[in-house]
């Protein structure tokens, strides 16, 4: 497997994970529509990686990192008073973190000199 293949497999387990733990947990309707849809784009970035990877889908699933670090953070402040809550949301940013930087180092080539 190549390592934009993995950067794709790590978005779609990113991807069931956020989408599962709304599913279970959430219950603010405007949590639910947006954690929703922003795991169904990550999950199509993996396919993408996985499918067709090109520079395209490279700079798709960077903006989808940020985005997806930033959803997270904003989620972890919101529910601060509830640890179950922050520290799934701290473990969300970790997962799109990872995924966002495997698909940027499996896009940069090294250079010698």
């Amino acid at each position: 497997m190549n390592k934009r293949a993995i950067a794709g497999a790590l978005w779609l387990v990113a991807a069931g994970f956020a989408i599962a733990m709304t599913v279970i947990f959430r219950t603010n309707q405007v949590q639910w529509v947006v954690t929703i849809a922003t795991g169904a784009v990550a999950a199509v970035v993996g396919l993408w990686l996985i499918a067709r990877p090109s520079a395209l889908v490279v700079s798709a699933s960077n903006t989808v990192a940020v985005v997806w670090i930033v959803l997270y953070a904003v989620l972890t402040v919101l529910q601060s008073d509830e640890l179950a809550a922050w520290t799934t949301d701290a473990a969300l940013i970790a997962i799109g973190a990872v995924a966002g930087v495997a698909t940027y180092r499996a896009a940069t080539r090294p250079t010698l000199g």
